[in-house]
């Protein structure tokens, strides 16, 4: 599918003929606000505990070497709060992630965009740091798993983002050249990065980030949407 990209950000003086056939997403806080989840998860467990602060909670939860999603890590904050009984422990723990779960919403436009994508025959890969059964349990939430050929976790491949071999490795999984490939996400170290290192056409979906210019400094994407819809015509699609 033959289309008219622009390179690097909103710079729209170099426009280069690109042809993608395959559309690697990341998942959390491109295609639904995993961050806002997360934060509503963890106000619901402080006020179910009736002690501490969700704040506090969320930060142990993003620095715990367990990592941000696993019971390991919500179950030391509770111990450091002082919970200690495993009924209880099982209660929160539970209702933790029944609230993040129920708040896995699809940003305005992803389900319809994807669908799109995929009827105009791009090949549509997802590309994680979360663990493959949590990523299977969002896209099943938001109502695209059927849309998705391939899943590239850290369980499955072995490797994270930023690394760039997980994006090689992605375009060995879906079998196309990395210049075919367009990649989007919100997270410019983790996803622009590491694709672009590889040959691929990045894009910021700016909606979805939430860290400062600071952090990603010196990153350039290709292209940058600010709603989900926008990526329709970055991929030639009428």
């Amino acid at each position: 599918m033959l289309c008219l990209c622009i390179r690097k950000g909103d710079d729209t003086s170099s426009i280069i003929p690109m042809k993608f056939d395959v559309f690697l997403t990341d998942l959390d806080n491109t295609l639904y606000d995993f961050a806002a989840a997360m934060e509503c998860a963890s106000r619901a467990v402080i006020s179910l505990i009736g002690i501490g602060e969700s704040e506090d909670l969320i930060r142990s939860l993003i620095f715990s070497p367990h990592g941000v999603e696993s019971r390991e890590a919500l179950i030391e904050y509770l111990n450091l709060v002082g919970i200690e009984d495993e009924s209880t422990l099982k209660v929160v723990c539970d209702e933790f992630e029944r609230i993040k779960n129920v708040n896995i919403i699809p940003y305005p436009g992803v389900v319809s965009g994807l669908q799109q994508i995929f009827h105009a025959g791009i090949r549509i890969g997802a590309v994680t740091n979360a663990l493959s059964c949590h990523a299977e349990e969002r896209l099943k939430l938001i109502g695209v798993r059927n849309l998705i050929s391939s899943l590239i976790t850290p369980d499955i491949i072995g490797k994270k983002k930023p690394s760039p071999e997980v994006y090689q490795l992605a375009a060995e999984i879906m079998n196309h050249p990395t210049c075919r490939i367009c990649v989007l996400g919100d997270n410019l170290i983790n996803d622009i990065a590491p694709a672009q290192i590889v040959g691929m056409y990045g894009i910021h979906a700016r909606y979805g980030n939430r860290l400062s210019e600071e952090y990603s400094k010196g990153v350039i994407p290709d292209s940058v949407i600010d709603q989900f819809e926008s990526i329709i015509p970055i991929l030639g699609i009428s």
